[in-house]
């Protein structure tokens, strides 16, 4: 694994324990609430993180997918996700965590180094260690939303 690889399995391996422990401290009944009709569940920002997550590490691994099949199968699924149990979102970090070590466990200096084009309109052209760096910073995004709604449910009245 490169350097590179490793350092980003680190910042997926701490921010998947973030979410675990937002997600294991709140009752099941908080995990498809939502604050206002808008508002990410807890459930659907924990779906959507590990399947943006594994795109964009493969894509940085040497492994770019379809961005279009990604948006309109898994990725609208995860914004649909509701009524997962605290258990099952539990083994679902716990086993990204263990597929996050194989997909970057395969990545190259070359794949660092190779532009990664997704074709899609608002995703800019990165190298793979950009797309790397994107896809940690993206699911930190949602360990942030994750431990809001955590204290928003504990605020609640």
């Amino acid at each position: 694994m490169t350097p590179t690889h490793a350092g980003a399995l680190q910042i997926v391996r701490e921010s998947l324990a973030f979410m675990r422990a937002s997600v294991d401290d709140l009752p099941q009944e908080a995990l498809d609430w939502k604050p206002l009709p808008t508002a990410n569940s807890a459930t659907v920002l924990v779906h959507h993180a590990v399947t943006s997550c594994r795109f964009f590490l493969s894509a940085g691994s040497g492994k770019p997918g379809s961005m279009a099949d990604y948006r309109n199968g898994e990725r609208a699924a995860a914004f649909r996700a509701s009524g997962s149990s605290k258990a099952e979102l539990l083994a679902m970090l716990d086993a990204f965590g263990a597929e996050a070590e194989a997909i970057l466990g395969a990545g190259t200096e070359a794949d660092l180094s190779a532009t990664i084009d997704l074709a899609t309109e608002g995703v800019p052209v990165r190298s793979g260690a950009g797309t790397l760096f994107a896809a940690v910073g993206h699911l930190r995004e949602h360990v942030g939303h994750l431990q809001l709604m955590h204290d928003l449910w504990l605020a609640k009245p």
